[in-house]
């Protein structure tokens, strides 16, 4: 019985110390946050990284081998992610049996890539479009939007080819230019993603919030990812060869686009959770003017 007693009341504590902790302003936020995104995402995160990796990777080496044709480095890609994670030996070179071959040979990229357009390209920004939509809680979808979502696939696949084709370049620049340009060109395309995939009837202020989150958390991610993707594909790779890298890649995807929508959540929750906040002043002072009786109910 005292065992039985002391296990309840450790248990009371805890629930207790969770009930002060959601009472607060952090605390309602991130309930707030927390049930917002599993109403809105609907487990899409893992349609959307599936998707992406069979639509928007084949793209995004067909540019690179496009551009390999007229004198760029082929295995730009390859190379930027063995240079990226510092992966050495035999790792590094399934990397770049694994993706040096496809950015090299731009007639069998861009075949895949039509396929892989054609299948599951369009697919990622309806997935993206619903998540939004609903997390804003509006109805957007017209006959049109399949423009939209072709639109917006090819602008992510153009940015990562031209990305990771320019990455020499831009090494090279030094630390300095690049961290601003990221921080530019992320917070503008978190921007233009929701807006223009809702039709504008968000404004951009509105959106900003989640834009500045989904800019830190996917650049906070991206930069710190040697400090544990690099041993994550060498693993992998030692007992799975190719078919480990690509099950790595597809995970970290995986997590990359959970964060991406994690994010995009977070601007209609902070609108939201700041209405309550300055109604909730006079909501507690209605409510403890109220006779006793009032509040306990019938």
């Amino acid at each position: 019985m005292r065992l039985r007693g002391s296990v309840r009341g450790r248990v009371g504590a805890i629930q207790g110390w969770l009930e002060r902790r959601v009472d607060s302003k952090l605390g309602r936020l991130s309930l707030d946050w927390f049930r917002a995104y599993f109403a809105a995402s609907q487990n899409s995160g893992s349609a959307a990284a599936l998707y992406m990796f069979l639509s928007v990777a084949p793209t995004m080496l067909a540019l690179v081998g496009v551009l390999g044709a007229a004198g760029a480095d082929t295995t730009a890609f390859a190379d930027r992610l063995v240079a990226h994670l510092h992966l050495t030996g035999e790792t590094a070179h399934v990397v770049k049996e694994t993706f040096g071959s496809a950015s090299s040979n731009a007639l069998a990229a861009s075949l895949a890539a039509v396929v892989g357009f054609l299948i599951w390209g369009l697919g990622i920004g309806q997935i993206y479009q619903d998540v939004y939509a609903r997390a804003w809680k509006i109805q957007v979808r017209t006959l049109s939007d399949q423009w939209r979502f072709t639109v917006w696939f090819f602008a992510v696949s153009g940015l990562l080819g031209l990305g990771i084709a320019s990455s020499g370049q831009l090494k090279a620049a030094g630390w300095a230019a690049l961290i601003p340009l990221w921080l530019a060109g992320s917070l503008a395309f978190w921007l233009w993603t929701p807006s223009y995939l809702l039709h504008r009837q968000i404004g951009l202020r509105q959106l900003f919030p989640g834009a500045l989150l989904a800019t830190i958390v996917i650049g906070g991610a991206s930069a710190t990812s040697p400090l544990f993707l690099g041993g994550w594909l060498k693993a992998d790779a030692k007992y799975f060869g190719s078919f480990g890298v690509v099950l790595a890649l597809l995970s970290w995807a995986f997590i990359l686009v959970t964060l991406s929508m994690v994010c995009a959540i977070f601007s209609p929750v902070w609108s939201e959770w700041r209405a309550a906040e300055r109604r909730r002043p006079a909501e507690l002072a209605s409510a403890a003017s109220r006779p006793a009786a009032d509040q306990a109910g019938p």
